[in-house]
């Protein structure tokens, strides 16, 4: 339990840039599969789906009662299943195509989404897109976070630009509450050693406010909106 001197033994005033366990490619199998079944619990804990739920349902158009959606770093497929079921349960149909680095993780959201027919998981860059390949809306959640600055405002522009509609930013406040209950969270619950280093490290790599709307300038996107919610979550959206 950290003592009231250690609560501010890290400088939250500036992003950390330190890689997490989770982007290293030689991470081993099991132990990567372990921690997204444990990442998928965490987020149900913490609301986690709420923020990109709201965001989506934001820019839907009233006359409209099917869209598509690309989930950008689309994980283990429990979003794109969260997304498409909060869809069915409201009459629309949601096209979701979910994509990911991670050849083992895209086959792991496969295998998770294989019942539902409108939800497709592939490897791919999300550079790689072009402009043929459009939806209506294009989600990312707690994946920007991974990015340094240069390489987060390219993807905003690349995302925004494949979209139809807007986009969708789900990710997380860096702030000393959510880092020290994260941190004993993991130690008391987890023994897997990507879930204990990333989850903390994450959250210091994570954004203050003004630095996603430099973000956004950065990339010459239109001025988004920005939300605080529960879980210490931003919630940023693009409107076209």
């Amino acid at each position: 339990m950290p003592t009231a001197t250690s609560l501010w033994s890290h400088d939250f005033s500036r992003r950390s840039y330190e890689l997490e366990i989770m982007d290293d490619p030689d991470t081993p199998l099991d132990e990567l599969l372990g921690a997204l079944d444990e990442l998928a619990w965490i987020n149900r804990l913490l609301g986690g789906f709420g923020p990109s739920i709201k965001g989506i349902r934001s820019l839907l158009r009233a006359d409209q009662n099917a869209f598509s959606l690309l989930d950008v770093g689309s994980g283990g497929g429990d979003m794109a299943r969260r997304l498409h079921t909060w869809a069915a349960g409201r009459g629309l149909e949601a096209r979701i195509q979910g994509i990911d680095l991670s050849p083992p993780i895209v086959a792991r959201a496969q295998q998770h989404c294989e019942d539902l027919e409108t939800v497709q998981h592939r490897v791919q860059d999300l550079m790689s897109l072009n402009g043929h390949e459009a939806f209506d809306i294009v989600h990312c959640a707690i994946v920007l976070h991974h990015l340094d600055d240069p390489a987060a405002a390219a993807a905003l522009e690349k995302m925004f630009a494949v979209s139809r509609w807007g986009l969708v930013v789900n990710d997380l406040h860096r702030h000393p509450l959510p880092y020290y209950f994260i941190r004993l969270l993991t130690r008391l619950l987890s023994r897997n050693r990507m879930i204990r280093n990333d989850g903390p490290l994450s959250v210091r790599r994570a954004f203050r406010r003004h630095e996603l709307e430099s973000l956004a300038r950065q990339a010459g996107l239109p001025k988004p909106s920005i939300e605080w919610h529960w879980g210490f979550r931003w919630l940023m959206v693009f409107r076209k």
